[in-house]
């Protein structure tokens, strides 16, 4: 059996993605499973033992770029997919041109879920749409597309090849880890650098952790602020230009993580890493750490979370949270 599965969006939607790709490969071990997304994402897929093969797509180019060029790439995916001849065709996304593209695979059996109030072609399909359910978390919504084809839902480890363990274990060895991840997309989603750099004190004095700092490049600002408010700043690592592999390794190394509310929050619970998500503008009901010991705050603006109430959490999970690198 062969089988495709489209999902193109942002880095927390294909993180929470992989349980439900983790069953389906359960329900069909012999079935050989291709994952389509975005050339952003595939790095992060590419660490998910049930996922076979990865074909990236570079979304925002095909958008933007010269229009001949962009019919040229889609004309060779979509050569590319009949040629595969898959059998099972899943759109996770069901935007218009996947919608087509699933249609166009020419699979025997082709499921969609229909986005709730987004347009839906329903001829590009053979089975009943699976309906987007709003108050499910996003996890458990992918779960319920593959339910219908038989696949019971199983929590899904990412596993972290052996060179990038090294790495990670080698930068402070042999200590307790706790990772801040204190960058997001928009203003609205960062808790105070200052307050994260009370949590390293906390950590540092109470815990006797190594707090490792991460941002993107662009919030290389956020992460000398926490050094700067930090009196322990000497006992404080910073990473600010990670490939995406390289955070996953550093953050399956933890103890715990703490992190504001955006995709590589859900790296943690990936990688059974006990997590605590900040929230302010986002849906925890739909987002929160999936994790079955992970927790959330919310308060809008997030600055009224409190730090205390972080600490106090982070003590509570420190101490019955297990060793990183579990895979």
């Amino acid at each position: 059996m062969n089988i495709l599965a489209i999902r193109f969006a942002r880095l927390g939607d294909v993180i929470l993605l992989l349980p439900a790709l983790a069953s389906l490969k359960r329900a069909f071990p012999d079935a050989r499973l291709t994952f389509l997304t975005g050339h952003r994402c595939a790095p992060i897929a590419e660490l998910c033992p049930a996922i076979d093969e990865v074909v990236a797509v570079d979304r925002i180019a095909l958008r933007d770029g010269p229009i001949l060029s962009a019919l040229q790439e889609m004309g060779r995916l979509v050569l590319d997919i009949r040629r595969r001849r898959f059998n099972l065709v899943i759109d996770f996304h069901s935007l218009r041109e996947t919608n087509l593209l699933t249609w166009l695979s020419a699979a025997e059996v082709r499921v969609g879920m229909q986005r709730y109030k987004a347009p839906y072609l329903r001829f590009c399909f053979n089975r009943p749409p699976i309906a987007e359910d709003k108050s499910l978390h996003v996890a458990e919504m992918f779960g319920k597309v593959v339910q219908v084809l038989g696949a019971a839902t199983v929590p899904q480890l990412l596993c972290v090849p052996d060179d990038l363990k090294r790495w990670a274990i080698e930068i402070e060895p042999n200590e307790p880890r706790l990772v801040l991840y204190v960058d997001a997309p928009v203003p609205e989603r960062i808790w105070p650098p200052e307050r994260f750099a009370a949590v390293a004190n906390a950590a540092v004095d109470k815990l006797g952790a190594v707090p490792i700092v991460i941002t993107s490049k662009q919030g290389e600002h956020l992460a000398k602020r926490v050094e700067l408010a930090c009196r322990n700043h000497e006992k404080v690592a910073s990473f600010t230009d990670l490939s995406i592999p390289q955070m996953a390794a550093l953050i399956a190394s933890a103890r715990l993580l703490v992190s504001n509310d955006t995709g590589p929050m859900h790296l943690g619970p990936a990688f059974g890493v006990r997590t605590l998500g900040l929230f302010s503008v986002g849906f925890p009901e739909h987002f929160r750490p999936i994790g079955p010991d992970d927790r959330f705050m919310r308060a809008n603006p997030i600055e009224r979370i409190e730090t205390g109430d972080v600490i106090a959490a982070v003590e509570e999970m420190w101490a019955t949270a297990g060793p990183g690198l579990r895979c």
